[in-house]
């Protein structure tokens, strides 16, 4: 399913736009809340400023959204990783990239009901694969000279929608916790690798 929206990157001139994206709710399922309003304040607060950042080290940050009518109807960010952040488990070859998929959401309206089955995502549930195979194509296009692209992220476990969605999209998840710095033992890292 394609939804009529148009994808664009974020400028400075967006930081008070951005406040107004809506991906979770008050009436999220015990347990979830926590993890729904930190990557809501992420687009809201602090996106902008963090891929400026990366921009400014040299590591090609880039943050996107899709608007529609009623305004931003999913974002994500994705950024290069520089080789000594490469996670330790991962033997990535000289001359393939990898980036961080850091943060993708939906805007709530175009969200699965929740309890949504595996595979059962209908019709709302659709924009998160479509938004995530616009952040793959849009990272295979600023590295379409690799021979593969290794794209990662963190997922909290308390997030299934977000691990169903990755599921469905070819992603694995290839470790469990995560070390220092993060050191954070809710997250899972998943991983795909572009050819």
């Amino acid at each position: 399913m394609t939804y009529d929206v148009k994808w664009r990157e974020v400028t400075k001139k967006d930081t008070v736009y951005m406040r107004s994206f809506r991906c979770t709710s008050t009436r999220a399922e015990p347990g979830t809340v926590g993890v729904e309003h930190q990557v809501q304040a992420f687009f809201r607060q602090y996106a902008i400023a963090r891929t400026n950042q990366a921009k400014a080290q040299g590591l090609d940050g880039r943050l996107m959204i899709a608007e529609d009518e009623q305004g931003i109807a999913a974002a994500y960010a994705h950024r290069l990783l520089a080789p000594d952040e490469y996670p330790a488990e991962l033997d990535v070859p000289v001359g393939c990239p990898m980036r961080d998929l850091c943060f993708l959401a939906i805007a709530e309206r175009y969200r699965a009901p929740r309890g949504a089955l595996f595979g059962d995502v209908g019709p709302r549930g659709a924009m998160a694969d479509e938004a995530v195979n616009e952040a793959l194509w849009d990272i295979k296009d600023r590295a379409s000279a690799a021979p593969r692209i290794y794209v990662t992220g963190l997922v909290d476990y308390r997030n299934t929608a977000s691990m169903r969605m990755l599921a469905r999209n070819h992603f694995d998840e290839i470790s469990r916790g995560c070390p220092p710095p993060t050191g954070d033992n809710r997250l899972g890292r998943w991983m795909r690798v572009l050819h």
